[in-house]
């Protein structure tokens, strides 16, 4: 017989940062404090500050997109040239009078020096056509600057004399959420060349980091400007995810020469969103991982309780990017934070589902009054779940699949800064797992699902961070 586990998810609750402002009190949220006293607590790593990033370390326990991975293996089995889309793009600009410019997205991964070491080498292996990189910022954490400057620094190094870097822009200014007058303006300065330009790196994104620019919101600049947009020109871009570019490229596409209309012709590494047929390289894959999976292989059965639209971000987590369900995994559409708790605890007694996931998140709270009477209302319903847990018949998991980094308000209307990150708490309640003979080990936040998983089945090949400690630990290690 299955054990059945409840997941009790504070998403974007995590240790604070001695910069933070200072939101968690015991005294807030009693209950929690009670449990992590009694119970096996500890914190473990999330180095991820927001849900977008997130299911790369929860669901795939890695810190870059799955899709790098499709590439990496292209490359090492060289393999990497024979793929036809990348070929009709070298005729292209083998036979094409015109320039190439390459719209790149990068993030905080090196990986894409590589990668775009390898395509460059092969598009223009003699050195004279006129390549140009204009990179994308993806990343949505103000603490990413450091690790893109040294991104950058790399990239600088190893393309400045074969395709120099002319825009840097945050994602925001490009895609289809951006205002048509912002991508206007990108467009004059990419034709005219006039602009805001920097030539470091370093002091332009510590400007960003001062004034609380997240990196996806950067506006556009110029790093080089001796680059061309002539009638024939190629573009490229280089994406790792899919991305709404409708506007952009038709704002590009509308571009005249005097009363020519021009011969642009368009590819992308991965398929991206727009009005225009373009080819692209690669078609998008996800981890053979997923909940649906692991609830299959384990002949158990899940429950998630969240808002509809809250749905798909579990499953971003727990599936690697698969929004499935079948009859192994059902929803409810409800708010518990907003939702009668004692309906909340006889859903969850009542239930027959091995696993229970119960979505709560900090997100959404515009000011530092908000976040915390959300910490007082979720406290407020665990202490209802925790008191009426049915004769100790299931265990209950309290972590958080992802920190929170955001400015905010305080109560005296003054700006500051939450920073929960680096690290999320684990708290696992079940009277029959005692502190006395257990432990939690160092892990992550993909060791989440692992330890619900195994919770479910203890013969499942899952590794939990709850282990059973052993008489040598004991004897160095005193409670």
């Amino acid at each position: 017989m299955n054990r059945k586990t409840v997941l009790f998810l504070i998403n974007g609750f995590g240790v604070e940062k001695k910069e933070s402002y200072s939101i968690y009190d015991p005294t807030l949220m009693p209950t929690f404090d009670e449990l992590t006293k009694k119970y096996l607590f500890s914190t473990i790593k999330s180095n991820v500050n927001n849900y977008y990033d997130g299911y790369r370390n929860a669901s795939l326990d890695i810190n870059e997109l799955f899709n790098y991975s499709i590439l990496d293996q292209e490359i090492e089995a060289k393999k990497f040239t024979n793929n036809s889309t990348l070929m009709k793009l070298k005729q292209d600009v083998d036979t094409k009078k015109g320039n190439l410019h390459i719209f790149a997205l990068a993030d905080t991964s090196l990986k894409i020096v590589e990668h775009l070491k390898e395509t460059l080498k092969y598009l223009n292996p003699d050195r004279d056509k006129k390549i140009y990189l204009h990179f994308i910022i993806s990343s949505s954490n103000i603490n990413d600057y450091k690790s893109l400057v040294e991104v950058f620094n790399k990239l600088n190094i190893e393309f400045a004399n074969i395709a120099p870097i002319g825009f840097i822009m945050g994602l925001t200014s490009i895609d289809n959420n951006a205002k048509d007058v912002d991508l206007n303006f990108f467009f004059k300065m990419f034709i005219t060349k006039v602009g805001e330009k920097w030539q470091s790196f370093t002091q332009k994104f510590d400007v960003l980091y001062g004034t609380k620019v997240l990196p996806r919101d950067t506006k556009p600049f110029m790093i080089n400007s001796n680059f061309d947009l002539t009638i024939n020109d190629t573009f490229l871009i280089y994406n790792y995810d899919n991305i709404d570019l409708t506007k952009f490229l038709t704002t590009l596409g509308n571009i005249k020469f005097g009363t020519e209309n021009n011969n642009f012709t368009y590819y992308s590494l991965f398929q991206v969103t727009s009005n225009l047929n373009i080819p692209n390289m690669y078609n998008q894959t996800t981890s053979k991982i997923s909940l649906v999976n692991a609830l299959t292989s384990l002949k158990a059965t899940g429950l998630i309780i969240c808002p509809k639209e809250r749905v798909g971000i579990i499953n971003y987590f727990c599936n690697g990017l698969k929004n499935e369900a079948n009859s192994n995994l059902t929803f409810i559409d409800i708010n518990p934070i907003l939702y009668d708790s004692n309906t909340l605890v006889n859903i969850i007694n009542s239930s027959k589902n091995d696993l229970i996931i119960l979505d709560y998140d900090l997100d959404s709270a515009n000011n530092v009054s908000e976040l915390k009477e959300k910490l007082k209302q979720i406290d407020g319903v665990l202490k209802n779940i925790y008191l009426n847990m049915d004769g100790s018949k299931y265990s209950l998991i309290i972590s958080s699949f992802y920190g929170m980094s955001k400015f905010m308000v305080n109560e005296k209307n003054n700006p500051c800064q939450i920073i929960f990150s680096g690290k999320v708490p684990f708290v696992f309640v079940d009277d029959f797992i005692t502190k006395k003979n257990y432990l939690i080990t160092d892990g992550n936040i993909n060791g989440i699902f692992k330890s619900a998983y195994k919770n479910i089945n203890k013969d499942s090949k899952y590794e939990t961070l709850v282990e059973k400690q052993n008489g040598l630990y004991r004897l160095f290690f005193k409670h």
